[in-house]
Order: C-alpha cells, then structure tokens, then sequence
C-alpha cells in the first residue's frame, strides 16, 4: 500500500522541477552557495523583538498584509502564543496558506496504475542493497530511528525512500509537518475567516519529472533528505523554541534550505527554479495587496530569509515592511 504523505510531498514539490538530464555517472554533490539573507528580514531585526513567532507588516495603497514565518517540522507539544498574531487575526478577513498538492482518488489511482513504477526499484532490486556503502550506513541508522525495517522502503528508488523515510522519522519523533499553519488555520476557523491555500501543485508533471531522475539525482536528493533528518533529530527542540521565540538570528543558524530545495538546486537549473517558486509567492501576496480588507498570509521562513526573497521583492514593489510592536 502506498504512503501517500512521503511520496506525493516529494512528488509535489518535483512539480516545480525540470528533470535533469541524463548522465553517464553520478554527479559529485553541488555545494550549494551561502545565502547573504534577506536585506528587509536583517534591517528589521535589529527592533526589540515582541512575544510570538517572526511576524510581519507589509502595507501598500492602505492594504495590510501580515506576513508569518513559518519553520517545520516543529514539535506537536510545542506551546507559543502571539498577541501580534492574534490581533493581526481579529483585523483579517482572509488567511493564505501554504501551497498544498492537488491529489484527488483518481489521481492517485492514476499514479498507482501508471505512475508508481517510474519511482520504484527495478523487479527484484532492494534500495539498501543498491546504496554505496556510507549512504548505506546513514539510512540503515535513520530508519533504526524512525522504528522501522528495511522492507519499508526497499522498493522505492532513493529520493522518494528519503522523503518517506523523513516523514516517518518526524513521526516517531513527535514531530509535526503541518504545524504551524494547521494551528494557525484552527484559530482562523475559529473567528470564520476565509482559509485559501497560495497556490496548488499539479501530480501528473511531478511524476513525470521523478521518472526521470537519474541515479546520481537520487543519491543526492537522499543524501539531502538524510542530512535533514540528522538536523532534525538534533536541533528539532532548540528550533521550535528559537521560532516560538522569534528568535530569527537563531533561527536561521538552524534552519537551511528545505531537502527538497537543496534537492531543486543540484539540478540543472534549480537555482532559477526556486527563485521561480519565490517570485510566484510575491506575486501571490501582491495580489492580495490589490484587494480590500486584510491578509494574513503563512509561509515558509525559506522563502523569506534569502537575499531577494519574498518581503525584499514586496517591499522593491513599493510596499512598506515592518515589524509590528506588541
């Protein structure tokens, strides 16, 4: 039976790849450049921090738009409040989410009947077996970790084992993907205020791109999904407090590029890719700048704290960002 959670987030997120083409070996791993970080994010952080998570105030032609910063996976007992946040809440007449995958029952009929083989191992073939050896240690002690056996993940190629195997760690570890947007979301139900998600990822492409991963596409992209989940089991704690916290400078010593952006940016190409994925949540919120009313908008602190990232292109826009007092 197929884990839909691990595949189908990978799968998601592949959406908004091209697939690499095909090599004759394995790539060595791409060092991904340091990020100089967001001109706005470190201009305002030098402001006494308020309670609560980062939050911030983007206003243009008498919109207001409050941005939130979100990091994942935090842990499910985690306790934070945010008067900010709940004020900006009770302005609000529309929540944005994070972008969510369009995956209906005949679409996930569709990837088991015509898709699931492209992302599984050859008849006969075992993941671990396949592995070179210090890859091979790395996941054997990861899935010791999560509880579970080899078998688990024994016949998915690499990449899509890596996300899974991810997903069932944070799991076991009491850790939650979905926080904080679902526990923001609750609050938004509970004053009635309209929930739409920023954007929708489309399945058939990202199967299509997976298939076409090659070898050294997939070691990387486990090796990547690996290193997350070391970061996790070590610092999931501290980084749940630093964010409950607002504690950006702390944050971000902890927080990197997701397994799947690192995985974006070892392909061809994936730099402009990601900056592909930022650009549409700026125009995302610009738009919701042009309605009447206020936004409050959910999203990923990856696309906030890079150097041109999300609040820099508002605030290039002709936008006003700060960060609002308590």
């Amino acid at each position: 039976m197929i884990r839909q959670q691990g595949v189908l987030a990978l799968l998601a997120a592949l959406a908004l790849t091209t697939s690499a083409q095909a090599q004759i070996a394995p790539p060595p791993p791409v060092a991904v450049p340091i990020d100089e970080g967001s001109t706005v994010v470190e201009a305002l952080e030098v402001v006494a921090r308020p309670p609560g998570p980062a939050l911030w105030l983007v206003e243009k032609d008498g919109a207001k738009l409050y941005v939130v910063g979100a990091a994942s996976p935090l842990p499910h007992q985690l306790k934070w409040r945010s008067p900010r946040l709940d004020r900006a809440l009770g302005e609000a007449d529309l929540l944005l989410t994070p972008p969510e995958a369009s995956v209906g029952p005949l679409q996930v009929a569709g990837f088991l009947v015509k898709g699931a083989w492209s992302v599984r191992q050859p008849l006969g073939k075992h993941l671990e077996d396949r592995l070179p050896p210090e890859l091979k240690a790395r996941f054997v002690a990861a899935r010791t970790q999560a509880r579970k056996p080899a078998g688990a993940y024994q016949n998915w190629k690499p990449a899509v084992a890596g996300f899974i195997l991810l997903s069932d760690f944070r799991q076991a570890a009491g850790l939650s993907e979905a926080k904080p947007a679902s526990t923001i979301e609750r609050m938004a139900k509970a004053r009635k205020i309209k929930i739409k998600a920023m954007s929708q990822y489309r399945l058939g492409p990202a199967i299509s791109a997976a298939s076409k991963l090659n070898e050294g596409d997939n070691w990387a992209c486990l090796a990547d999904a690996l290193s997350e989940l070391e970061q996790n089991a070590a610092h999931s704690a501290d980084l749940g407090t630093d964010w409950a916290n607002g504690d950006l400078a702390s944050v971000r010593a902890r927080y990197s590029a997701s397994a799947i952006q690192r995985c974006i940016l070892r392909a061809p190409g994936g730099a402009a890719l990601l900056d592909q994925q930022i650009a549409q949540s700026a125009k995302t919120l610009t738009e919701a700048l042009k309605r009447p009313g206020t936004t409050v908008a959910v999203i990923d602190l990856g696309l906030l704290l890079p150097r041109n990232g999300v609040l820099d292109r508002l605030q290039a826009s002709g936008a006003t960002v700060t960060s609002p007092m308590e």
